[in-house]
């Protein structure tokens, strides 16, 4: 076998240099911890939110449909448990700032509402700390642009917002959402809500307080249009789906201070790294239909066809009776909770062995994992690198077992427990260095249906190999002495020649992986004279490609057993995001 992926340092003495700087990278790597403003919520942290309890939210039929608005509550519910916010959404359909209306509107049954026929009772009921106001789908009545509309618009927002603040409250103004002309009609639209948007967005050097969510979502829209014709946000043109509510909410979010939710980009995790978080974000929903019904009634306004709100007393109760029965937001794992490079972790015992669990501040959807088949915290940049992109990580401390039945039955009860009680994904991406190797690949090959895929690091694959080598003839290692000892003990052999007759070490032992198609990936050093990669690396490769199956080899010329990984982990980390379930 020769390596296919290398290295080059220009000399020897490079070579030396680049693998001391090589191995600092590791050690520096490990120390660092990630900092989120979310972590917290000190005195002088989140300033749009100091003195803010109660948010009102008023808009049109986007705002009153409300996924954004569920997404703004369940996040700052989350995020901010503390704080206790009450989120008000009292969004009108047909709603506009501008008062204006088109003729025919609704089959000529009403005119379009205007917020400012109701706007001084709902200052007045709600008292709210903070408005948030999301105008303009309606105001340029779905025509081309027009002066005398446009002006309407401004100076229907220039009222509203001095009617908030002489009330006491904030006022944050949002741009509009998108308007897709492919799939509403109405050519020239699309230009008279850029023009609204660019204006409001230009009041911010007067100290107005604007979120755009226009200019993300347009470019959104056209990124992924151009990459699928079919693709869209609204299919009416107008009223979102929930990614298009998630754009709107997520671009509040991060003007409020809530960084966090930046790299998340399906609404589906805003609450997955919380134990029942679909059934919260589900709660909180229920909270909110029940109360934006009751608050619209009681404020009143002109609009037909609107449900009838429960009396505003009986839904408060109600709310509160949902309020609780939300779930905790604490992480459901036992044991001891410390930080672990800027991440939860918990030391726990899984069925009498000592287990690790580190939890991602976001977890992607379906929970996804890697699991450690040795060394946990040694060499970790990849393991760090994952938890960043939403895994979780993984580890069982069964020592001197060397991936034997008992270690395999042991990782049977973790994976079980894991998957089961927690909820982890039910196909799992292992990380085996060194001894590790054979943990993994003999767990794997016992379940393979439950791999997702394998990545080892100067691994071993064959006992023979390491720690038997020179020590017992049988490799080009040193091999040791007291580990090959602790081999015979883990598989129960009775002699060197039973062990040496073995024939399931991981080299033996791949068809079932290859049958599953499961992908592997070997990192390993081409002058590693403790596990020799031709003995372990090499064979898994020729044969693993025999049997039809998929392996990646990343080598490290001039390179021994350590360091392990990779200084830059992103091809590490690229290959197991690529076979996620």
């Amino acid at each position: 076998m020769k390596p296919e992926f290398k290295v080059q340092f220009a000399s020897p003495s490079a070579r030396v240099v680049s693998c001391f700087l090589y191995f600092c990278v590791f050690v520096i790597s490990a120390s660092l911890v990630p900092f989120s403003l979310c972590a917290a919520d000190p005195s002088n942290a989140f300033p749009k939110l100091q003195g803010v309890r109660r948010i009102v939210v008023l808009g049109d039929s986007i705002t009153y449909a409300g996924q954004y608005v569920d997404f703004l509550d369940a996040c700052l519910v989350s995020r901010l448990p503390d704080r206790h916010f009450e989120i008000l959404n009292l969004g009108l359909p047909s709603e506009t700032a501008s008062g204006l209306s088109e003729a025919g509107h609704a089959g000529g049954q009403f005119p379009r509402p205007d917020v400012h026929e109701r706007l001084g009772r709902v200052l007045e009921k709600t008292k709210p700390d903070l408005v948030i106001a999301c105008y303009g789908m309606n105001d340029g009545i779905y025509l081309p642009l027009n002066e005398e509309r446009f002006g309407k618009f401004k100076d229907g927002l220039i009222r509203l917002r001095e009617r908030v603040q002489a009330s006491g409250a904030k006022i944050i103004l949002v741009t509009p959402p998108t308007f897709d002309e492919v799939k509403g009609g109405n050519p020239g639209y699309g230009n008279t809500l850029d023009r609204y948007s660019e204006w409001l967005l230009a009041q911010r050097a007067s100290g107005w307080d604007v979120v755009d969510l226009h200019g993300p979502m347009n470019r959104y829209l056209a990124e992924h249009r151009a990459k699928d014709p079919s693709f869209f946000l609204a299919g009416d043109g107008v009223h979102c789906t929930d990614l298009g509510h998630w754009i709107m909410a997520k671009q509040i979010l991060l003007h409020l201070g809530l960084v966090d939710v930046a790299s998340i980009d399906d609404p589906r995790a805003i609450l997955s790294g919380y134990p029942h978080g679909e059934e919260l974000l589900k709660l909180i929903q229920q909270r909110q239909r029940l109360t934006k019904d009751a608050w619209l009634t009681d404020v009143g306004h002109h609009r037909p066809g609107m449900s009838k709100g429960l009396p505003l007393a009986e839904a408060s109760a109600k709310a509160k009776e949902i309020e609780a029965h939300l779930p905790p937001l604490t992480t459901p794992f036992p044991g001891k909770r410390s930080d672990w490079n800027g991440y939860d972790r918990y030391d726990f015992q899984a069925n009498g062995k000592p287990a690790i669990l580190v939890v991602p501040k976001h977890a992607l959807p379906g929970k996804p994992w890697a699991w450690r088949g040795e060394f946990f915290g040694a060499f970790p940049n990849a393991d760090i690198a994952l938890l960043g992109k939403g895994f979780h990580l993984a580890y069982l401390e069964v020592p001197n077992l060397f991936g034997s039945p008992e270690a395999v039955s042991h990782w049977n009860n973790f994976y079980q427990e894991l998957t089961g009680k927690y909820g982890l994904a039910k196909k799992v991406a292992l990380i085996g260095l060194s001894r590790g190797g054979l943990y993994c690949y003999n767990w794997a090959v016992s379940n393979p249906e439950k791999i997702a895929c394998l990545y080892a690091d100067a691994a071993v694959c064959d006992f023979k190999s390491w720690p038997g080598g020179k020590l017992k003839g049988l490799g080009k290692g040193n091999g040791s002495a007291p580990e090959w000892q602790n081999v015979l003990k883990a598989y129960a052999f009775k002699s060197d020649a039973e062990a040496i007759a073995y024939a399931k070490n991981p080299i033996d032992n791949l068809k079932p992986l290859a049958d599953a198609h499961v992908p592997l990936l070997h990192v390993y050093g081409d002058a590693d004279d403790v596990v020799p990669w031709e003995e372990n690396t090499g064979v898994v490769a020729e044969r693993y490609r025999k049997l039809g199956g998929d392996i990646t080899l990343i080598s490290k010329p001039g390179v021994g057993h350590h360091p392990h990984g990779l200084q830059d982990p992103a091809p590490i980390v690229e290959f197991i995001l690529q076979h996620r379930p």
